[in-house]
């Protein structure tokens, strides 16, 4: 039979994942096939694009909003481990599945 009960955390607090989501401001130029656009520096209304946030799919897209803007807001995602009692309370956070994040 399983005693779960042998083996005792060390942690104080019951630890839970959760998404995390950034933003940040960028030059164009750094910008990569991949990543999530959702704000530019010029009014929507100025540009070609038909979508107000988009997913850079192609080379082609990412040199259409590279001519199109020269800084842009990014958004990424995390996984960052939260103290479980608290939803402000990080404990750790790792990159989901970006090179860019």
């Amino acid at each position: 039979m399983f005693n779960f009960m042998s083996k005792k955390s060390n942690r104080k607090y019951p630890v839970a994942t959760r998404v995390v989501k950034t933003g940040r401001w960028i030059h164009s130029d750094q910008l990569e096939v991949g990543m999530y656009v959702s704000e530019l520096e010029i009014a929507w209304e100025d540009t070609r694009f038909m979508f107000q946030g988009f997913v850079i799919g192609d080379h082609k897209q990412l040199r259409d909003v590279q001519a199109a803007s020269q800084w842009v807001f990014v958004e990424s995602e995390k996984l960052a481990k939260v103290s479980a009692d608290s939803t402000n309370r990080l404990c750790g956070a790792t990159h989901k599945a970006s090179k860019w994040a």
